[in-house]
């Protein structure tokens, strides 16, 4: 993001005194010096009059207003800060803060002039005399601040941190899972510090920061219980999660232009009847913060139509001559944009949790990760396991190979600056895999099957198979040469059980087929699922007091590009599988039995995961006439749900057009012991349970 502000410093809070945050705001704006700098006061949900934009504008600063149900979280309050930030250093506060007047002059020059130290300022408490109210009375007494202030301890990191702006979008901001109160500083500190930045506490006279007095909250805020499992839940995110990349799957308030956070690196050649296919398995990952960056190596076949068939702005396309695949690939480092790249061949299908799992494994002098691979065979769909040893020079002296070059995620600046070798026309990551190895590079296994690679006859395994072996062979040698047999000697006997780490599903293949071609397999929902968002007219469309909850879809056939678009919402569906014959069509949608199954099903999880309870629910669901009060719409059920003595109603509703609308049947806390049908909608009545309840509610 092009722009001429220095340091963008926000201030996140919610129902706290205007005047504490006009003077907050009067002291950054007086420390800036020569540096152009702007405060963003982040109001996350204070009640109406709390904070007025008008007065914080004529105060200086950017007021931004976040909407919320009434929670509270410091964390998503300065992130939607800083999805307006615009400076070039970012700087986190409180609204309790004054600074003295040079401060953030030193402190963004600092940064500037050194991106890689993560910034903290110890706070410095005022007595119980000086709240805002006697500073607004009196002003900025610094040297009586000085005099009569104590210092804070450092655990919490005590107020304010500044990073460079490319270190927080490496990071993906302050981790949104938290909230109510607590770790959230002392958490984006230690991630900073994770992803190789220098913790540095200011020591510098002229930088002060000083606490106005107020009556302590957190005793306000522990009261409940409620707030002390949040507080828990906060601090076993800090002790617990050892990862630094965080907001993976839903980065809620991102900074404005942030580069994506992983690139897919495609590097194709006339293979257009295979790149659809693996263009839509990236597209249906459960993690989608990425591009695809897809270089064509000289086509001559309709590949770039293949690629503008998606119309996807996060798909970025670029043709070159061909000149092999190594300047393919390092034509795609080039232009990729993400802090990781994942390599990705155009033959090859994604297992949709492969970008998440990657991710979830890289923590502290992790460069990158890998992990297992299944072969799928092109015309029958049968399956091989690859497992992938840990990646460590002892494994690359045995043999000179490294982990399947489709399952890698690493730092893309490697891939700048390391380079595939453009001299060689295979065995390339092999070649490229030993040279990170050397230069120090570390990488984790995901211990997942994060690629499928598909088998056909056009390969380079099949037409380059000698010159394949024999470059690996090359590479070992290389490798080893300047080894010395005490190195070698040693290399070999680290080496044992630990080279295979355990990978999930590596008995279960059968797990894999859903995610196989269209050509190979028939998939179908194992029970109708309520999904998040709209896939065809041809399901049932789901509201309840007017908010969209999602689309109800029946048990029905499902293409690929079906389930990407289910597995992009973050979330794998009960999918049925099997390999397919040729014979099964696609079946049509029935909403009566879409409705009634799902009924079903949501009363059996309910049991399953409830147990026994004295409440007794019992769903009736009949046939009903269509209802005088909406005309437009058929009526295709009617359900009555009575729990002990209360009685609800609800009702499904199929549009003319093909959408529909009903009210979602929710039973908190109770046990839905027995769900009867009658009508059209089915013939006999049927039993959610095994258990029986004569003479109750029948």
């Amino acid at each position: 993001m092009s722009s001429n502000i220095d340091i963008s410093v926000v201030i996140g809070f919610r129902n706290w005194g205007q005047r504490r945050l006009e003077l907050a705001v009067k002291s950054i704006l007086q420390s800036f010096g020569p540096l152009k700098g702007e405060v963003i006061v982040s109001d996350y949900g204070s009640d109406d009059g709390q904070v007025t934009e008008t007065a914080m504008i004529s105060a200086g600063a950017r007021y931004i207003y976040t909407k919320t149900d009434g929670s509270w979280s410091r964390s998503r309050a300065l992130n939607a800060g800083f999805a307006h930030a615009r400076g070039k250093i970012l700087v986190s506060t409180d609204a309790d803060m004054v600074f003295s007047p040079k401060s953030f002059q030193i402190i963004g020059q600092t940064l500037l002039d050194d991106p890689s130290l993560c910034l903290l300022l110890q706070c410095r408490d005022l007595p119980q005399d000086w709240s805002d109210l006697e500073v607004a009375e009196a002003g900025f007494r610094w040297q009586t601040f000085e005099a009569v202030s104590r210092l804070r301890p450092r655990w919490g990191m005590g107020g304010m941190m500044a990073v460079h702006r490319d270190v927080y979008t490496r990071i993906r901001g302050l981790d949104e899972r938290m909230h109510t109160y607590g770790g959230e500083d002392i958490d984006f500190a230690t991630r900073a510090k994770r992803a190789g930045q220098r913790l540095l506490w200011v020591e510098d006279p002229d930088v002060r920061m000083y606490h106005m007095w107020h009556q302590p909250t957190r005793a306000q805020v522990e009261v409940t219980k409620e707030a002390r499992e949040a507080i828990e839940f906060n601090k076993g995110i800090v002790y617990n999660d050892p990862t630094f990349v965080r907001n993976t799957k839903e980065w809620t308030y991102p900074l404005q232009g942030a580069a994506p956070l992983v690139s897919v690196a495609i590097a194709t050649h006339n293979r257009a009847e295979y790149l659809s296919e693996s263009i839509t398995s990236v597209l249906g990952q459960t993690m989608q913060d990425f591009e695809i960056v897809i270089v064509d190596d000289g086509s001559t076949d309709n590949t770039k139509t293949v690629v503008e068939s998606f119309n996807d702005s996060r798909i970025r396309y670029f043709y070159q001559e061909q000149a092999g695949v190594s300047a393919a690939r390092n034509r795609a480092a080039d232009e990729s944009r993400g802090v990781y790249t994942a390599v990705h061949d155009d033959d090859d299908l994604m297992t949709p949790w492969r970008l998440q799992s990657q991710l979830d494994v890289i923590t502290a002098g992790m460069h990158g990760s890998f992990g297992a691979f299944v072969n799928f065979d092109e015309g029958t769909g049968a399956l091989k396991l690859y497992r992938a040893k840990v990646f460590t020079p002892g494994t690359i002296n045995e043999t000179g190979g490294a982990p399947g070059h489709g399952t890698w995620l690493i730092e893309t600046s490697i891939l700048k600056k390391l380079r595939y070798d453009e001299s060689l026309s295979s065995g390339v990551d092999n070649n490229l895999a030993l040279r990170m190895i050397r230069s120090g590079f570390s990488f984790a296994h995901c211990g997942e099957i994060v690629m499928m690679r598909r088998l056909h006859t056009g390969q380079i395994t099949v037409t380059d198979e000698h010159t394949q072996k024999l470059a690996a062979r090359q590479t070992r040698q290389l490798f080893s040469f300047g080894t010395t047999t005490a190195d070698a000697k040693k290399m070999m006997e680290e080496r044992g059980a630990k080279d295979w780490p355990a990978t999930r599903n590596e008995e279960n293949l059968e797990m894999l087929l859903p995610y196989l071609p269209d050509h190979l397999v028939n998939r179908r929902f194992a029970a109708p699922q309520l999904m998040k968002s709209d896939m065809t007219d041809d399901f049932i469309r789901v509201e309840q007091d007017g908010e969209y909850l999602g689309s109800l879809m029946p048990s029905q056939t499902l293409s690929a590009a079906d389930l990407a678009k289910l597995t992009s919402q973050g979330e794998l569906v009960d999918i049925v599988a099997s390999l397919r014959d040729g014979s099964e069509a696609n079946e049509p949608g029935n909403y009566g039995g879409t409705v009634q199954k799902f009924l079903e099903s949501r009363a059996s999880q309910i049991i399953a995961t409830r147990g026994s309870s004295e409440s007794v629910v019992v769903v009736r669901l009949n046939q009903a006439a269509k209802d005088p009060d909406l005309e437009s719409f058929a009526l295709v059920a009617s359900l009555q749900l009575t729990e002990k003595n209360a009685t609800s109603d609800y009702s499904f509703y199929l549009s003319q057009d093909g959408g529909a609308w009903l009210h979602l049947l929710t039973v908190p806390d109770t046990d839905v012991h027995s769900v009867y049908f009658a009508g059209d909608m089915a013939s006999a009545v049927r039993t959610a349970s095994a258990r029986t309840l004569e003479g109750k509610n029948k």
